[in-house]
């Protein structure tokens, strides 16, 4: 989680300063991740909806409105079945299956997707929620 802390410290500074410049070569790892553990339940850059279970990670989705260590503890933990779940909409522990370092990358990845916008706020919110971490 150290990594994550260290991220987030970073995605603040830099989303206070007004730029986004991740390193390619963690998009492209990122990219990769994504495609093997979570583009088949929540979709790629495109399409959805804010409503859609399991939520789309783009701009039309809701993870920007999470701070990156719930973020991490929800690809970490997973997640119980919602109230009338039929199956797909449980979100599987990825603990002992993706290190720190992997996450970090599916999560920088992913918020190539967002607006600079969402980017700004979602950096707010990890300051918030993450403070104490």
């Amino acid at each position: 989680m150290r990594v994550l802390a260290v991220a987030a410290t970073i995605a603040i500074v830099v989303a206070a300063c007004g730029g986004f410049n991740p390193d390619p070569e963690v998009i492209a790892r990122g990219e990769r991740l994504y495609a093997a553990s979570c583009v088949r339940c929540h979709g790629g850059p495109t399409g959805g909806q804010i409503s859609d279970i399991p939520p789309r990670h783009n701009a039309q989705g809701h993870t920007w409105h999470h701070g990156d260590c719930l973020l991490a503890d929800i690809v970490l933990d997973g997640l119980p079945p919602r109230q009338g779940a039929t199956g797909n909409e449980v979100m599987p522990a990825f603990r002992g299956k993706l290190t720190d370092a992997e996450i970090e990358a599916i999560l920088t990845y992913v918020t190539t997707w967002w607006t600079d916008e969402q980017r700004a706020s979602q950096a707010q919110v990890t300051a918030t929620q993450c403070a104490a971490g």
